[in-house]
């Protein structure tokens, strides 16, 4: 475990995805507000208690705070509240875990606001422009590094982008981009960190309309596209946070053929047990990156096995 966590990197966060790998979902949404039963504490299920507002990464319980005396704020406080018996060291690299982020990262914290109902809550993240992949010398080394850089001009692009809140730092950040339904762009940087311009939403990449196949990342879409090279390809469905699972439910529910390849974790079994249950003919098709997380694991993984070979050389 990793001693090293960057608090700022871990605030921008989804709160909701948060949650979800975690088994928790919302039981009802009003605007721009989730509502939870609270995980914190023991309470009657009649009303439920906690409040999310994901777009500005903070929460609120309305029933009191549980034995650690956190009762609302980001998404730290909320590891801290669900993981009372860890260290302060320790819920930061269970947050980094429980996301899925590929990086080690610096200690630093700034004490969070709690928030008000009163409080507006805009989007954190603006966008400042967005170009072709291959330009930006990084973000290629990055798509290098994941095989799939050969198969993304036309499905992702280089954007550069403002946190709102911050007004202290005019240099924008840069990420790889793609858009969801919602015409907004969800992206992910170098070092694994996963968010969006705008509301999130599922991504739709039209193809046969009577045969979808689902992912839970963009990255793995274009891993099966790369290793797979489906004809006729189906229409795509990528999910870009297990939250939108439901959302992307009532998108299938007349298509009569039905792929899914969601991640061999937790959270992903958790996603494909509840779709096959709603969906019974669909096909679980993780078998085809058994011993893998998902099809980018499985496409690097078969990357270094190929430049391990080319370095060992021809057998004598």
């Amino acid at each position: 475990m990793s001693k090293f966590v960057n608090v700022d990197d871990l605030r921008e966060l989804s709160i909701a995805d948060f949650l979800a790998r975690l088994g928790h979902h919302p039981v009802r949404k009003s605007g721009k507000e989730l509502f939870y039963h609270s995980m914190l504490r023991e309470t009657k299920r009649a009303t439920p208690s906690l409040t999310v507002w994901d777009e500005g990464g903070m929460w609120l319980d309305r029933g009191g705070p549980n034995a650690t005396g956190i009762h609302g704020g980001g998404i730290v406080q909320l590891g801290l509240a669900y993981w009372p018996q860890l260290s302060f060291v320790e819920v930061l690299n269970k947050i980094k875990e429980t996301c899925d982020m590929h990086v080690s990262m610096i200690p630093a914290y700034k004490p969070v606001q709690y928030p008000t109902e009163s409080q507006p809550k805009g989007y954190t993240f603006e966008l400042v422009r967005a170009q072709p992949i291959g330009k930006n010398f990084v973000l290629t080394k990055y798509l290098e590094s994941r095989g799939i850089l050969d198969v993304a001009d036309g499905h992702l692009n280089e954007i550069y982008y403002r946190n709102r809140h911050q007004t202290d730092n005019e240099r924008p950040f840069y990420a790889i981009g793609w858009k969801n339904e919602l015409s907004n762009w969800e992206f992910a940087n170098a070092k694994g960190f996963k968010s969006s311009i705008g509301a999130k939403g599922i991504s739709v990449i039209p193809g046969n309309p009577h045969h979808t196949a689902l992912f839970e990342g963009y990255m793995d879409y274009l891993s099966w596209l790369k290793i797979k090279r489906p004809v006729p390809v189906p229409t795509a469905i990528v999910l870009n946070s297990i939250v939108q699972l439901r959302t992307a439910m009532e998108r299938i529910k007349d298509v009569p053929v039905i792929d899914v390849y969601f991640d061999n974790d937790e959270p992903g079994r958790g996603c494909t047990k509840r779709l096959m249950e709603t969906f019974p003919y669909a096909r679980d098709r993780s078998d085809e990156y058994h011993g893998y997380k998902d099809y980018n694991d499985k496409l690097m993984n078969r990357m270094e096995h190929e430049i391990h070979h080319e370095r060992a050389g021809p057998k004598r």
